[in-house]
């Protein structure tokens, strides 16, 4: 099997152009270009190449799970929707962990866009160490291609709010255009970098993949440090996860930090649970205070998104991803029971959803459905609590 790819890729190489020289002796990088996006399976890990360590420091969370608590209304939603995983934290512990299709406890799911908070939560650090200016530095400092470019004077801002006024990637060449090599993990810096700008920065909503991988390579550019390593050490070990991966786009090359942080979802768990306590975990500090409001906080352009992450707040049956309500939506047919939460929106229904005014932080990942309803799983969740309180 091996060699036949390398064969193909050979071809596609000397034919078609636009693949390097170091994809086709890597058969799952040339597979995945060739077969679409990427599939959420419960060992993602095993279906990408390269992968670089972000190591961890485990300690276990607490466990307390109560009897009082009725969630069975959550799991039939989980189930409905193909989840791998469902679990539960409030008041200080997992009070719910559950897996299924294939899941478990070391499952390292493809969670894709819920990379985009954790990179926006590394981008707090490198700001309050001052490597990164602050949310309106020009990106020209650290992106060397643009520091003679109008391109340059977008800002950290406009990146992580979605609005760079930078143009979606070209889906035309069907495997082989730039969204399809980008999807598949190809080229990632030339790609990010090779859009032209069609609007003002900060004046249009539209969340594109590469925005997030330009804030990967402005925090890499910063700091001096791998993406890996540098989440490593002031992140993952600090939350006591466990082992997780990046995907690269070659051997030694760029980490993705738009999707394809490959986690245990115990580990999401422990993010939210970072972020609801406004920046600390285990009563040590991660993140400023004053950063966690900064990424919750509703954008000028968006009052539904913040710094890479996504509020329930103001309420909306349909929630786009641009303005010109192109592509699909996403429904919560029921408004939200805590109007104040946020949440980590990966595609497909990969969730972490933070409620401060009920101590609850809620992950759950899954085989992607575009059907996924946004407000049905952390409204059952949040009337069970409710429920054990009167019994």
């Amino acid at each position: 099997m091996k060699k036949i790819l390398g064969i193909i890729g050979l071809a596609v190489l000397v034919g078609g152009g636009g693949f390097a020289a170091w994809t086709w002796p890597y058969p799952k990088l040339l597979a995945n270009s060739l077969s679409g996006p990427p599939v959420s399976v419960p060992d993602a890990a095993a279906t990408r190449e390269p992968l670089e360590t972000v190591a961890g420091d485990y300690r276990p969370l607490p466990r307390a799970e109560n009897q009082a608590f009725d969630f069975s209304a959550a799991e039939a939603i989980n189930q409905k929707y193909d989840g791998y995983s469902l679990l539960i934290w409030h008041n200080g512990a997992v009070i719910f962990e559950r897996y299924y299709n294939g899941g478990d406890s070391e499952s390292r799911t493809e969670p894709a866009s819920m990379h985009k908070s954790v990179m926006a939560s590394l981008m707090g650090v490198a700001i309050a160490e001052g490597h990164v200016k602050g949310l309106d530095e020009p990106v020209a400092p650290t992106i060397p291609e643009w520091a003679n470019d109008p391109r340059g004077q977008i800002t950290v801002r406009n990146v992580l709010n979605m609005a760079t006024g930078l143009e979606p990637l070209s889906p035309a060449g069907g495997p082989l255009s730039p969204n399809a090599r980008f999807s598949q993990g190809l080229f990632m810096r030339g790609l990010t970098l090779g859009r032209k700008l069609i609007h003002p920065p900060g004046s249009v909503f539209d969340y594109r993949n590469p925005n997030s991988q330009m804030g990967g390579l402005i925090i890499e550019a910063a700091t001096q440090r791998r993406y890996a390593d540098y989440l490593s050490e002031k992140i993952w070990k600090p939350l006591g996860a466990k082992d997780a991966y990046v995907w690269l786009d070659k051997p030694g090359g760029t980490a993705r930090t738009a999707n394809a942080l490959l986690a245990r979802a115990e580990d999401w768990l422990r993010v939210g649970i970072m972020l609801k306590d406004k920046g600390e975990f285990e009563g040590k500090r991660i993140l400023p205070a004053a950063w966690v409001d900064e990424m919750t906080a509703p954008s000028a352009r968006n009052p539904n998104y913040g710094l890479q992450v996504w509020r329930a707040s103001p309420y909306v049956k349909e929630r786009w991803y641009n303005e010109a309500k192109v592509g699909a939506a996403v429904p919560a047919a029921e408004p939200w029971a805590d109007p104040e939460i946020f949440f980590f929106d990966g595609f497909g229904g990969q969730r972490v959803y933070v409620s401060r005014a009920h101590d609850l932080v809620i992950a759950r990942l899954g085989k992607p459905r575009m059907d996924w309803d946004d407000s049905a799983l952390p409204n059952a969740v949040i009337a069970a609590l409710e429920k054990a309180k009167t019994q």
